[in-house]
């Protein structure tokens, strides 16, 4: 698996609470820091998972980004309503139609 650096700037007090955990784990500062990070931004995505599907509706991210962030069974599940919606809007547009007349 290929990786990237990401630099950041820690306030001197958090830098000193990771210290600490680190020592109370006996992990390296950048192992916890990296397993935190991870964590967290899954569960941001778990959060957010019907703004991402929002953005793939309005068109703003692909069809891969959304398999990408929410799999293929979710991806596939927001084509599907997408279908569906699509399908009843044009049948109430074909009703008002008929009524129209």
């Amino acid at each position: 698996m290929q990786t990237r650096q990401l630099n950041m700037k820690l306030m001197p007090e958090l830098e000193q609470e990771i210290e600490l955990i680190s020592k109370i784990l006996h992990i390296p500062k950048v192992d916890w820091a990296r397993n935190v990070l991870a964590h967290e931004v899954k569960k941001e995505l778990e959060e957010h998972k019907s703004f991402i599907a929002i953005e793939y509706m309005k068109g703003n991210i692909s069809k891969a980004d959304l398999v990408k962030f929410l799999g293929k069974k979710d991806a596939e599940d927001v084509a599907y309503i997408m279908k569906k919606t699509e399908e009843g809007f044009k049948a109430a547009k074909e009703l008002a139609k008929k009524f129209k007349k």
